[in-house]
C-alpha cells in the first residue's frame, strides 16, 4: 500500500515535533516527570492512529470525517483523564510533574493534529 504525499508530510512533521518535544523535555528534566519518554511515545502513536482513522473516514465523505474526528477527540479526552486519575492516585509524589507534563504534551499534540487536519481539509 502506497503512502500518500500528505501522509508522508504529516509523518515527517510528527517525527520532528516529537524530536523537538523530547529535546525540550531533556533540557527541563528536573521539571518533567520521569515518565516523559513513554508519554512522548503515547502521544506520537495516538496522533498517528487518529490521523489514519480520520483519513480513512474522509475518503467516505466529509460528514463521516467530522463525526469521526469529534468522536475520537472525545474518546481520547476520556482516556487521557483516566490515565491522569489512575496515575495521580497511585503515584502521589510525582503526580504534579506528571500532570503538568501530560497537559503540555496534550496541548502541543492537539494543536498540531488540528492544524494538520484543517490544513489538509482546506487543500481538498
Amino acid at each position: 500500500m502506497a503512502i500518500s504525499q500528505h501522509c508522508r508530510r504529516f509523518l515527517s512533521a510528527l517525527v520532528w515535533l516529537t524530536l523537538g518535544v523530547s529535546a525540550v523535555s531533556l533540557l527541563l528534566a528536573k521539571h518533567v516527570t520521569a515518565w516523559w519518554p513513554l508519554l512522548v511515545v503515547l502521544f506520537f502513536a495516538v496522533s498517528l492512529a487518529l490521523y489514519q482513522l480520520c483519513e480513512k473516514a474522509k475518503k467516505k465523505n466529509i460528514r463521516t470525517f467530522y463525526n469521526t474526528y469529534m468522536a475520537s477527540t472525545f474518546v481520547k479526552l476520556i482516556v487521557y483523564l483516566a490515565i491522569l486519575l489512575v496515575y495521580s492516585l497511585n503515584f502521589k509524589e510525582d503526580s504534579k510533574h506528571f500532570m503538568l507534563t501530560f497537559l503540555a504534551y496534550y496541548l502541543i499534540y492537539s494543536v498540531f493534529e488540528t492544524y494538520q487536519l484543517v490544513k489538509k481539509t482546506k487543500n481538498e
